[in-house]
């Protein structure tokens, strides 16, 4: 720390970038050291963006890393280069804001959550979802027993925008769950308070714009005895659009809209409003929320409830799901 302020850095500068760095800008306890890609034209439109022209450019990610001002990373490059660089990051004795998915195997999460535990490196994955004020209205309800025992829960990720390089080619990304319904899975995961146990998927192919069926779907079956469904699509003509529908023995979820007994005057749904931006737009998530939750745990010497560890089982779960989808469909237990 420098002036009592944690020093961030970033690597990786493609659009989720803009939100980490807008986020680091506005916290008081963050300093904005610099940031760097593999890409220098990539660079230099961040720095336009944010009128970064005094901010220190990195040439390679080891840079970073031996810059001893840094405190906190920002890992915003391809899926498949995340694990390895956090791990880098993690020996480095770096803390890690990773961004989703923490991997693109089960083999590689595996190795990343062993050298986490080994440095004592503290992280905070970005699945944004988790921080939207609705979540967490909706994860205390659950909590606090408002909707009884949970029987079903349905979850959709489905963002039908084009997406070019690297996110075209199934190795990179992990496929079409790893890469977008990871919000998804995970989100439902989170609410339910619940790991998944076993899964069962399918696939569409859809087009020749992606290597991998950019459409799959899912049963799963959670520790607690409830059952869910999960759909993800990258393609068709549909906006950003992130369903969450939870169904209880005393209550329902449906996104914004809920009923439940406690107000048996209730004829149908009532909504309530959190000021959530229902769009994909990474300036409209809740970077902001994170960063300052991220910097709160490092202050008071504690990893954060949302790091890698997290995630890991909504992570298998999307491993799973195109596992299942990619061969005969049966159920696979995690």
């Amino acid at each position: 720390m420098r002036h009592g302020k944690y020093g961030c850095a970033l690597w990786g500068c493609g659009w989720v970038a803009s939100g980490h760095i807008a986020a680091y800008l506005k916290d008081p306890d963050c300093e904005f050291i610099g940031l760097g890609s593999r890409r220098p034209e990539s660079v230099q439109q961040k720095i336009t963006e944010f009128g970064l022209h005094q901010t220190t450019i990195y040439q390679s990610f080891e840079e970073i890393l031996n810059d001893p001002r840094v405190d906190i990373v920002s890992i915003c490059t391809p899926n498949d280069l995340h694990a390895g660089e956090a791990m880098q990051a993690a020996r480095a004795g770096k803390h890690i804001f990773l961004e989703k998915p923490a991997a693109v195997s089960a083999a590689e999460l595996d190795q990343l959550s062993a050298v986490l535990a080994e440095t004592g490196a503290r992280s905070v994955m970005g699945l944004v979802l988790r921080f939207n004020p609705l979540t967490q209205m909706q994860r205390r309800l659950i909590a606090e027993g408002e909707l009884g025992q949970i029987v079903l829960a349905n979850v959709d990720y489905w963002f039908g925008r084009e997406r070019g390089g690297w996110m075209r080619n199934g190795a990179r990304t992990g496929g079409a769950s790893v890469l977008g319904g990871c919000h998804s899975v995970d989100l439902v995961r989170y609410l339910l308070g619940s790991d998944i146990v076993a899964v069962r998927g399918d696939s569409v192919i859809s087009g020749d714009w992606y290597d991998y069926p950019p459409v799959e779907t899912a049963q799963l079956r959670f520790a607690n005895g409830a059952k869910g469904v999960f759909s993800c699509s990258l393609t068709g003509f549909t906006p950003y659009t992130a369903n969450i529908h939870i169904i209880g023995e005393d209550g329902t979820i449906l996104n914004d809209r809920f009923y439940l007994r406690r107000f048996r005057e209730q004829k149908d749904f009532f909504a309530i409003d959190t000021g959530v931006k229902k769009g994909g737009d990474v300036y409209g998530h809740p970077f902001p929320a994170i960063v300052r939750h991220f910097v709160q745990c490092l202050q008071e010497d504690r990893d954060s409830e949302h790091n890698v560890a997290s995630a890991v089982n909504s992570h298998k779960a999307c491993f799973a799901i195109s596992r299942s989808a990619a061969t005969d469909g049966g159920w696979i237990e995690l």
